[in-house]
C-alpha cells in the first residue's frame, strides 16, 4: 500500500524536495510553475516537499468547490432539481 511521504535528494547544485501522494507510487519533485526547484540544504528541500504535499492534500480534500458547483448546476439544468434542500421540497430550476 502506498503511503504519503516527503524526502530530500542530493542533486548537482543542491537538494531536490520530493513527495509521494497516497494514490501514486512515484515520487514527484517540488515544482513552481512546472519547474523543479533546487534548495541549498536538505532540510529546506524536505520542508518544501512536506508543504507541497500538504497543499496537494488540502486541495483534493477541501478544494474550492468550483468543480462541484459547476457539475451540480449542469446536472440541474439537464435533469431539473435533483438535490433536495433542508425543507425537502424540490426547488424548481428556471431554464434560461
Amino acid at each position: 500500500m502506498n503511503g504519503v511521504n516527503a524526502r530530500a535528494i542530493a542533486t548537482r547544485g543542491g537538494f531536490e524536495g520530493q513527495f509521494r501522494k497516497v494514490h501514486k507510487s512515484e515520487w514527484e519533485p517540488v515544482q513552481v510553475n512546472g519547474v523543479p526547484q533546487l534548495y541549498e540544504t536538505a532540510d529546506a528541500a524536505e520542508v518544501a516537499a512536506w508543504r507541497a504535499l500538504l497543499a496537494h492534500l488540502q486541495g483534493d480534500i477541501v478544494g474550492s468547490g468550483e468543480k462541484a458547483s459547476i457539475a451540480r448546476t449542469q446536472a440541474e439544468e439537464r435533469f431539473g432539481k435533483i438535490f433536495l434542500g433542508h425543507g425537502k421540497k424540490p426547488v424548481v430550476v428556471e431554464r434560461r
